[in-house]
């Protein structure tokens, strides 16, 4: 008995320890657009739940590119911005259902601006970054 509850106890300490797990994105598509007035068609809580959005953007930010499927049930997407024609880097990490993106960018001065959009898996994801991920 005094060994089962010294295990139980030596596994929960181990749940309680665990370190957020680095979350590499399925796909992450990245450019830089200079004219500034399409910036205007970024969600504005970052995240893209539907198709309909997704091709909204897509259609905005890459009009010469065959927009890709993506299988919103299974996936979202999460738009990041840099000012300037910068280049955004994200950096994703999971903890207890949410998942941080850190968004990173080059320090170039001039017009337009930077994005990335990077889809991740739904499963085991309930936040990100703070925000309630819509079904």
């Amino acid at each position: 008995m005094r060994l089962s509850c010294f295990l139980a106890l030596f596994v929960l300490a181990g749940v309680a320890d665990a370190k957020p797990l680095k979350v590499a994105p399925n796909r992450d598509w990245v450019e830089v657009v200079r004219d500034e007035n399409l910036k205007k068609h970024a969600p504005k809580d970052g995240l893209i739940t539907d198709a309909k959005t997704f091709e909204k953007l897509w259609k905005a930010w890459r009009p010469k590119e065959k927009m890709p499927q993506i299988d919103f049930s299974k996936e979202f997407a999460v738009v990041t911005l840099a000012g300037g024609p910068n280049r955004p880097s994200i950096s994703a990490t999971l903890d207890e259902g949410e998942l941080k993106i850190l968004a990173l960018q080059t320090l170039i001065g001039g017009e337009g601006f930077g994005y990335s959009i990077a889809t991740f898996d739904r499963k085991g994801v309930k936040k990100v970054n703070g925000k309630e991920l819509p079904k």
